[in-house]
């Protein structure tokens, strides 16, 4: 492998995020069509949603990888390393597949002179990719919104839809229920959609979008059920109704009872699967639980103190994170590492957080879109807590490790950005919490 090739291709590749982001299909569409539109040569389950995506393209991965199928995986953004995104069984694609797709898909840009966003560009990698090596299935995560999202341009006969809120307000509005219609737009004629919407306005949102396009739409909560089950609190143990099909005493690896939302959409998407055709048995949807692994979703990396990592950007996310915390861990103190954007409601998740922690340390990341962590701690000040500054991420984490007890819990959060960079602080330099500690990567 040439790294320096390698490397010339993600140079060019994340050059392009210099243009932004462009919801809209056109571009995206001629590309795919001059390569022989390879996402429509796949069966595929579509997952959008406001919070849950990712987890949920990741139970349903695993479900059908144990179930000796051969998956690909699309999921956005990734926290160290580009290739993250695009996987077959949960192996990232290898650096020269990635630097030779990266350049016949530039010399296609450029003798079309179509422009192109890094999403979308990312988008056509993924689809040429998997339809080249042959996967069986593809699970698919939206991007952003749905409707205009690169993504939507896939074959998709099952799509999900695991929740509804406010975030990326400025390409989606503030209005709920035309960002529900956005969302909703997944959904494919003929197709099968399962959504956890408990909102009766939103629902029927989701429900007009199925009926003009024919679509079978089941509902969390009324059509099928998920019910917690007392177990091992680093877990998540609950119970899988829809139908006749009863699933008792299933566990999943990580923590949050949303989770079990999640999980329970999952499971029934690949249900919906074994009437397609694929052949998936209750030993395969036990296993695929319980193997499902994704990082920086209240993932515990540490103990003693306690290290919790989660990609919580937006009020929804942050609410579902605290209350998983509380219910899941013990301890004395919350110590919170935190970096947000500018381009989300800074003081709602403020408000939120300051119920959790009590001492903060404050951070910037992924500049200009980084919150300056001054502007952070003039909010804390209206709730009485107290805060550092810190230039470096790993000053912070340094600052937080000198004064952690430990029967304290670590929750560093806010953003996806922080979440990776903090991850490569611990690979570069694994002394962050290793005296005496024990870490738990990917619990």
């Amino acid at each position: 492998m040439n790294e320096s090739n390698y490397q010339n291709a993600l140079d060019y590749i994340y050059s392009l995020t210099q243009s932004g982001i462009k919801l809209g299909l056109k571009n995206t569409s001629r590309l795919l069509h001059h390569f022989g539109n390879p996402q429509l040569k796949t069966p595929t389950v579509h997952i959008g949603g406001t919070n849950g995506k990712g987890s949920t393209a990741a139970i349903t991965e695993s479900i059908l990888k144990a179930s000796g199928y051969k998956v690909g995986l699309y999921t956005s953004p990734h926290l160290l390393d580009f290739r993250e995104r695009i996987q077959i069984n949960r192996q990232m694609i290898e650096k020269q597949q990635t630097a030779e797709l990266i350049f016949r898909v530039k010399s296609a840009v450029e003798s079309l002179k179509i422009p192109v966003t890094f999403f979308e560009f990312g988008t056509i990698l993924a689809f040429l990719y998997f339809h080249e090596q042959n996967t069986d299935i593809n699970v698919i995560e939206v991007g952003l919104g749905g409707r205009l999202d690169a993504t939507n341009l896939c074959e998709a006969e099952i799509s999900i839809i695991t929740s509804i809120s406010r975030d990326h307000t400025q390409y989606l509005g503030d209005d709920l229920k035309q960002i529900t219609f956005e969302k909703a737009s997944i959904i494919k004629e003929s197709g099968t959609v399962f959504a956890h919407i408990p909102e009766e306005e939103l629902f029927q949102v989701v429900s007009d979008v199925a009926r003009m396009r024919s679509a079978d739409l089941y509902r969390l909560g009324v059509d099928f059920q998920v019910a917690p089950e007392a177990g091992n609190n680093e877990k998540t143990s609950f119970n899988y109704k829809w139908g006749s099909q009863v699933l008792n005493n299933l566990t999943l690896p990580l923590i949050g009872d949303f989770q079990r939302n999640n999980a329970g959409l999952a499971l029934s998407a690949c249900l919906a699967l074994n009437k397609r055709g694929l052949n998936i048995e209750e030993k395969h949807l036990r296993q695929g639980l319980e193997k499902v692994s994704w990082e920086g979703r209240l993932e515990k990396v540490f103990s003693h103190p306690t290290v919790v990592l989660d990609c919580a950007h937006n009020e929804a996310g942050v609410r579902n994170m605290t209350i998983g915390l509380l219910e899941k861990f013990k301890f004395s103190r919350c110590l919170i590492v935190l970096a947000l954007m500018q381009d989300k409601k800074t003081d709602e998740i403020i408000k939120i957080l300051s119920r959790l922690g009590d001492q903060f340390f404050l951070v910037s990341v992924n500049p200009p879109r980084g919150e300056a962590p001054e502007k952070l701690a003039e909010k804390l000040k209206v709730h009485n807590k107290p805060s550092q500054t810190f230039g470096t991420v790993s000053d912070a984490l340094r600052a937080v490790k000198q004064i952690a007890n430990q029967d304290d819990l670590i929750c560093i959060t806010g953003s996806i950005f922080l979440v990776g960079a903090v991850k490569k602080c611990f690979n570069d330099e694994n002394t962050f919490f290793s005296s005496g500690n024990t870490l738990h990567s990917g619990e």
